[in-house]
């Protein structure tokens, strides 16, 4: 059927004025986007008494058809420029168009002719909006350096749209100072760049009202550092002893990871670039200052951990006590004993007999380094066990002393019985302080006996071992001899009176022996005067 017989009619009997019943259009505007489809609402659910539908297209007050339904014989005519662009819905009379391009942009008429002879006309604008693609976002700096930089980052697209910046999965916020937008949106400024101002990644979103394109994360990565350059050392301790190892570790919070150098009193230690050094077998030369530098080529700066103060020492070993003298008389000798080292050297030195600290006085003396003990005029007191303990920053050591004062003899004295019976058994014993020991001489009655032992045992005693015990103790070294004396009485019957005193005793045969003497003469001069009688003969 040729639509051109019809469309005489159809625009007479819409120019006559027929009366129309409002807008079947949903909305009067309309967005597109090129390549996509558009739809063009409307508000019919029936078509059941219209005549003709039609919709039109007017660009720049040039009119072309684009499809046309008549009712009454069931026939759509679709323009050739649309017959592969078009849907058309013959229940809600609804067009959707597409896919779009540019040149669709403009007005889009629906007009409805029904049995009663009214009209329905309705017009829509449609914008055809550039696709959104290639949103991206650069960076005027590839390395910016902290605080030193102002970074702008700058989102491109294709496309009609508004920006959106995000910080992560949040809408970026601006101070409109340290950070701010300009005007179109699309460029942020960062003045004065901190590593945390943008922890990202940072999106830009390229939008319009019907979509919207996401640039590829960016991450913005700020130079920074070093700072927080921190050195440990094992083992801790400024005062390490000789040959062991010392092991330093250096780090920092840089990015880029910092360069590190190892100084040693200020200079540079060749070939000490790695975060941990060890040093080992270490030597006195090795006492110094140590500390890590670290570098950021990015920033250009340098920064220097905190200084550690080393000191290698020599172990104290082989310590020895020396004495200046031999042998050592009471109250004659005086004596210095000094403490040393064989390795290393002491910073202190203390002294102790018998595991008591020596306390100096007048006769006790110690040296200013107080390594030599002095004491003069040694007593037997001072005998004993004298330890010295040498001490530095490393280590002890220790050497003793055993102290031997010659005195004596001195409390000689007798233990023993003073009369026994006939053939009862008989002990003395001599004892006497000594250091050496004393070497015992016995004597009865002034006589030497052949005895050299602190003891007589007497098995069985007789008369003759009646007597005066002489014993006599003395000390090869001190030269001394002293000496006690012990009276015995053997008595055939009976028990002699133990309770007279030597002396008594003594006293007693003596006067026996002046009696027996006394008598003899007697008895010789009455013979010689019976002699000297003339005989009567």
């Amino acid at each position: 059927m040729d639509f051109s017989n019809f469309r005489l009619p159809l625009l007479i009997l819409a120019a006559l004025g027929c009366c129309s019943e409002g807008n079947p259009l949903v909305t009067d505007k309309a967005k597109g986007v090129v390549g996509k489809n558009v739809t063009f609402k409307t508000t019919i659910t029936s078509t059941q008494d219209f005549i003709t539908i039609t919709w039109n297209f007017n660009k720049a007050d040039i009119i072309t058809s684009i499809i046309t339904h008549i009712k009454v014989s069931n026939t759509i005519k679709i323009d050739e420029k649309y017959t592969s662009r078009v849907i058309y819905n013959q229940t809600t009379c609804e067009l959707q168009l597409g896919p779009l391009v540019k040149e669709d942009e403009g007005e889009y008429i629906l007009s409805i002719v029904n049995m009663q002879g009214t009209s329905l006309n309705g017009l829509i604008d449609l914008e055809v909006l550039e696709p959104i693609t290639d949103v991206k976002i650069s960076s005027n700096l590839s390395e910016p350096v902290e605080f030193n930089s102002t970074v702008v980052l700058s989102c491109s697209a294709k496309g009609s749209f508004t920006y959106q910046w995000l910080n992560g999965s949040v809408p970026l916020v601006v101070d409109g100072t340290h950070m701010k937008l300009n005007a179109v949106g699309n460029e942020l400024t960062i003045a004065e760049v901190r590593r945390t101002d943008l922890r990202g990644p940072i999106i830009c979103i390229a939008k319009n009202p019907l979509e919207s394109g996401t640039s590829a994360p960016f991450n913005l990565t700020v130079s920074y550092g070093p700072e927080n350059v921190v050195m440990t050392q094992t083992p801790t301790g400024s005062f390490l002893q000789k040959g062991s190892n010392l092991t330093l570790a250096c780090s920092a919070q840089s990015d880029p990871p910092a360069q590190l150098q190892w100084m040693f009193n200020g200079e540079a230690m060749p070939q000490k670039t790695t975060a941990n050094i060890t040093l080992t077998s270490l030597e006195e030369k090795h006492s110094g200052n140590y500390s890590c530098v670290a570098y950021n080529a990015k920033t250009n700066r340098y920064v220097s951990s905190q200084v550690a103060v080393v000191s290698v020492l020599e172990a104290l070993s082989g310590t020895n006590i020396s004495s200046s003298l031999s042998l050592l008389i009471d109250g004659n000798s005086t004596v210095n004993i000094t403490c040393s080292a064989a390795a290393g050297k002491a910073e202190t030195a203390e002294w102790l007999k018998d595991s008591k600290p020596v306390v100096p006085s007048d006769r006790v003396i110690l040296s200013a380094d107080k390594k030599t003990l002095t004491i003069v005029k040694v007593l037997k007191e001072d005998a004993g066990k004298y330890k010295c303990q040498l001490k530095n920053k490393v280590n002890q050591d220790e050497s003793t002393y055993v102290m031997v004062v010659s005195y004596g003899p001195v409390v000689v004295k007798i233990e023993g019985k003073k009369a026994v019976k006939f053939e009862e058994r008989a002990v003395l014993n001599c004892s006497a302080e000594s250091v050496p020991p004393s070497v015992f001489t016995w004597k009865l009655n002034d006589t030497l006996l052949n005895i050299s032992q602190p003891d007589i045992i007497i098995g069985k005693a007789s008369v003759k071992d009646s007597g005066m015990y002489t014993c006599e103790a003395f000390n090869s070294i001190t030269g001394i001899t002293k000496k006690e004396l012990h009276n015995l009485a053997v008595t055939e019957v009976g028990t002699v009176d133990e309770g007279l005193s030597g002396g008594a005793i003594a006293g007693i045969v003596i006067a026996v022996i002046l009696a027996v003497i006394i008598i003899v003469c007697c008895v010789k001069c009455n013979k010689k005067s019976n002699t000297d009688i003339p005989s009567p003969y």
